[in-house]
C-alpha cells in the first residue's frame, strides 16, 4: 500500500520505519523543515519503561484546587474552553480502577517498545547516546516515599538517603534534605532528537519513502466517506491509507475530519548543560517532588520538567528556565550561572500531546482511511517504537504484538 504518515516526530518517524519494513510505500509529511521540530526535539531523554503511571489519579484529584492558583509549581493550569472539556474527561479517569487499567496497558506497550527499539537498532545502527543508566527517583517528602513503596514484583529497590548518595555521587543533597529513593537498574537514556535526525536520514535513503518536509498540512479529501487524499500548500497528496501522528496538532486535524480527539498540549521545558569540568551523572535521576528529570547524555546533562496546561505557545518561559537552572545548582551543583552561562544551555520548550487518561490513541479512526497513532503524552519517546509496531500490525491485519483495546479511540465516545 501507499501510506502517508502525517508528522515527523519520533512517533511518526518510527511508524514510517515499521511500515517501510512491512513493505509499504511511505509519504512522510510535516509542516516543519526538519524532523523532531516539536516535542521530540529536546525532551527529558529518559526511556522510562517501568514508570508509566497516568497523571490522572485520586491523588491528582486532591491536588487540583491548588493547581488553579498562581505560583511556580511543577504543574500550571490556565483554563480555556478546550481544556475544560478535556478536563471533564480527566476527572473521570481519576479513579483507582482507571489508574490500574492504564498502568497495565502502558507497561505492556513500554516493554514492546523496548524490544522493538532493540530490533530497530539491530537493523539500523544509530548513535544517540543510548545506554542502560538505571533510574533513581528521589523523594523529598516522607509521605511520598512511603506511598511509592514498590510491590514484591516491582524491580525497583527502595534506598535510604545515604544509599542514594552512594549510588549517585553527583547528588549535592544532604541526607536530611530528602526521605529516600527508588532505583530501577533497567531504565535507559538516549537523545530523542538525535535519534530522530538519524532515523530520518536512513528513511530518506530508501526508495520506498517520499519525504515531504516543509509542507503545510490542510484538510482531508474525503470520497464516499473514505479519506483518499490530503490538501497541502504544495498540492493534493493521495494515498491508500493515512496515519495521524501530528502530536498536539492531532486534535485540530481530527476536527477537520469530523470527529473529536481529546488531546491537549502539555508544555514541558528543558535545558542541556555541557559537562564542563564536572563528572557526568552516573544514572538518570528524577526529582519526584519538583517533577524535574536529569539525564546523562554524551558530553552533557539534559534537565527537563514541568507540565503546563496553557495552550499552544511553544516559546520557552524564562521563569521556567530559571527554575531548571536553580534546581540543577541545588540538586547536583551543576553550574548554569558561572562559566557555563557563556555557553548555550539550549533552553527549549515542547508540547506533549496528552489524552485525559494518559494512554495513546492507536487504531482506526471514525473516518475510514485514517489510522491514529498519537497522544503518547509525556511518554512519547518511551512508547514510540511499540506504538509504531502496533500500528503496523493493525494496518496489515496481523495479530497485535500487545493488547490494543486500551488504546482504541472508541473509549472517548
Amino acid at each position: 500500500m501507499k501510506i502517508s504518515v502525517l508528522g515527523a516526530g519520533v512517533v511518526g518517524l518510527t511508524t514510517a520505519w515499521w511500515l517501510t519494513e512491512a513493505g509499504h510505500e511511505i509519504v512522510l509529511i510535516d509542516g516543519a523543515g526538519r524532523p523532531a521540530a516539536g516535542a521530540s526535539g529536546a525532551n527529558g531523554a529518559q526511556l522510562s519503561y517501568r514508570y508509566v503511571a497516568p497523571m490522572a489519579s485520586p491523588k491528582m484529584l486532591r491536588q487540583l484546587p491548588g493547581l488553579l492558583l498562581p505560583g511556580e509549581d511543577a504543574i500550571k493550569v490556565s483554563l480555556d474552553t478546550e481544556l475544560i472539556g478535556w478536563g471533564l474527561r480527566f476527572l473521570k479517569a481519576c479513579t483507582g480502577a482507571e489508574v490500574a487499567r492504564t498502568t497495565a496497558a502502558q507497561l505492556a506497550l513500554a516493554e514492546l517498545s523496548r524490544a522493538e527499539l532493540e530490533r530497530l537498532l539491530g537493523k539500523v545502527p544509530l548513535d544517540f547516546g543510548l545506554r542502560t543508566a538505571g533510574k533513581l527517583v528521589i523523594f523529598r517528602k516522607a509521605a511520598d516515599f512511603v506511598a511509592a513503596t514498590p510491590d514484591a514484583d516491582d524491580p525497583a529497590v527502595a534506598l535510604t538517603p545515604r544509599q542514594c548518595l552512594e549510588l549517585e555521587p553527583n547528588l549535592a543533597l544532604d541526607v536530611s534534605e530528602f526521605a529516600g529513593g527508588l532505583y530501577t537498574s533497567s531504565e535507559q537514556v538516549g537523545d530523542c532528537g538525535s535519534f530522530c535526525e538519524q532515523l530520518f536520514a536512513k528513511l530518506k535513503e530508501s526508495n520506498r519513502v517520499d519525504m515531504r518536509m516543509d509542507t503545510a498540512i490542510g484538510r482531508p479529501v474525503v470520497r464516499n466517506r473514505r479519506m483518499t487524499a490530503i490538501e497541502t500548500d504544495r498540492g493534493v497528496i493521495e494515498a491508500d491509507q493515512f496515519v495521524l501522528s501530528l502530536g498536539s496538532g492531532a486534535r485540530a486535524f481530527a476536527k477537520s475530519c469530523g470527529f473529536n480527539l481529546p488531546i491537549y498540549p502539555v508544555k514541558g521545558h528543558s535545558i542541556t548543560v555541557p559537562d564542563e569540568g564536572k563528572p557526568p551523572l552516573t544514572h538518570s535521576v528524577t526529582d519526584y517532588s519538583r517533577k524535574i528529570v536529569y539525564a546523562p547524555l554524551p558530553g552533557a546533562t539534559r534537565i527537563a520538567g514541568f507540565a503546563d496546561f496553557q495552550g499552544y505557545d511553544t516559546t520557552p518561559v524564562p521563569s521556567r528556565i530559571a527554575q531548571l537552572k536553580a534546581a540543577a545548582a541545588d540538586t547536583f551543583d551543576i553550574d548554569t550561572l558561572g562559566d557555563v552561562a557563556a555557553s548555550d544551555v539550549a533552553p527549549w520548550a515542547g508540547l506533549r500531546p496528552m489524552t485525559p487518561d494518559s494512554r495513546p490513541v492507536i487504531g482506526p479512526s471514525p473516518l475510514e482511511g485514517l489510522f491514529l497513532n498519537t497522544g503518547q503524552g509525556m511518554l512519547g519517546w518511551t512508547l514510540a517504537c511499540g506504538s509504531a509496531r502496533l500500528t503496523a500490525d493493525l494496518i496489515d491485519g496481523k495479530p497485535p504484538s500487545c493488547p490494543v483495546a486500551p488504546f482504541d479511540v472508541a473509549r472517548f465516545s
